[in-house]
């Protein structure tokens, strides 16, 4: 832990001025029981803010964007909790009414054994590259389209000309391709469309129902498209209810599920383990394929994000697939986690709250409460 701390430091405050200058990188931290805050001039510029400024902890929550609060609450909880490393991109506004994206990093930091006083960090400005990733998903966006476009035309041609034919097997196929052409178009405006970036308030269409009744569902699609895999799921006695977005959650499962077989070999188990307690459920896919880098677990969810080339786990990947998971289940409150098993190969699992509705809409005031 304090080596990461000296390697945040020596990013931020031992580095030369034109080195941080081109990196555009500053320092902050924060008090755990008082939340006060405070950081170094570097991060004051970058904020655009006086000398003179309060630093207080809602203040600073009143520069983010509203839709992104509640996220960056989050993730904080969850590092305190887990001792694990704070990272969150967010995107502000300076008080001179500049838009820019900060990516925020950090570690908790002990004077007294075993007691977590403030949690130390850098503040990075990545609007420059934030707004070139818009351009590269409005390039992705337009190709993807073109295609999808010309396939859904023919597709419905073919329905209608079959229509009033004797055999009804041709046209139920087409129909089915027709819808998961929707579901394309749909997931294409809802990931790839530069004009919303990080901000995508998608809205969640809730509803109650049971997430053993849903994994048996997804195993048996799965059992079909890839028979050379052997998939498992832990039974449990009782029905767990919980309440979100189901398409969203099945979206999630395939996800997990196409991944652990795609990087396992042949013939070997994928394990489904559901597990719950009092407040939540987590859902967690077992796989005997190669493993993953501890170090890069955390990163493997970020947009975009290629490890060594070398990895077979990340071959032809083009980035995206973890970090829609990670969105999906940020909007519904849960978390996710990826690791090595125990016995070998990866485990990625997700969790959800048990039955209660999105709590994570807060505002600055409520905020304030939750990091309490």
């Amino acid at each position: 832990m304090n080596r990461e701390i000296r390697n945040m430091e020596s990013r931020a405050g031992l580095m030369p001025e034109h080195t941080i200058g081109a990196a555009y990188i500053g320092n902050w931290k924060i008090q755990l029981r008082s939340n006060r805050v405070s950081f170094c001039p570097r991060m004051r510029k970058m904020l655009e803010l006086s000398k003179g400024y309060d630093e207080n902890i809602e203040q600073l929550f009143g520069l983010v964007k509203p839709g992104q609060l509640s996220g960056l609450i989050h993730e904080f909880k969850v590092a305190s909790f887990n001792g694990t490393k704070f990272e969150k991109q967010v995107q502000i506004v300076t008080p001179s009414g500049t838009e820019k994206w900060v990516r925020l990093t950090g570690v908790l930091y002990s004077r007294r054994w075993g007691t977590a006083e403030q949690m130390i960090g850098t503040i990075e400005d990545v609007t420059q590259k934030v707004n070139e990733e818009c351009l590269s998903m409005a390039i992705v966006n337009h190709e993807l389209r073109a295609p999808l476009t010309i396939i859904k035309l023919n597709t419905q041609f073919l329905i209608n000309h079959l229509a009033l034919s004797i055999n009804k097997q041709p046209v139920r196929l087409l129909n089915m391709v027709d819808q998961h052409i929707n579901g394309m178009t749909k997931l294409i405006d809802e990931y790839l469309s530069p004009s919303t970036g990080e901000d995508r308030s998608t809205q969640l269409n809730y509803s109650l129902f049971d997430i053993n009744d849903l994994v048996d569902t997804v195993l048996g699609e799965m059992r079909i498209l890839y028979p050379g895999h052997r998939f498992c799921k832990y039974p449990t006695a009782d029905s767990i209810l919980v309440r979100g977005d189901k398409y969203k959650i099945i979206q999630v499962l395939i996800n997990y599920l196409t991944n652990a077989a795609k990087f396992s070999p042949p013939c070997s188990h994928i394990n489904i383990n559901i597990d719950c307690n009092e407040n939540d459920v987590e859902v967690s896919v077992h796989d005997e394929g190669v493993g993953i880098n501890e170090e890069s677990s955390q990163a493997l969810f970020q947009k975009f994000y290629q490890c060594n080339q070398k990895s077979i786990r990340q071959k032809n990947s083009k980035g995206l697939g973890l970090y829609i998971v990670k969105s999906i289940i940020q909007k519904h409150g849960g978390t996710v986690k990826a690791e090595n098993g125990k016995d070998g190969g990866a485990v990625f699992s997700f969790s959800l709250p048990l039955n209660q509705q999105n709590k994570f809409n807060v505002t600055s005031p409520e905020a304030i409460k939750l990091m309490a």
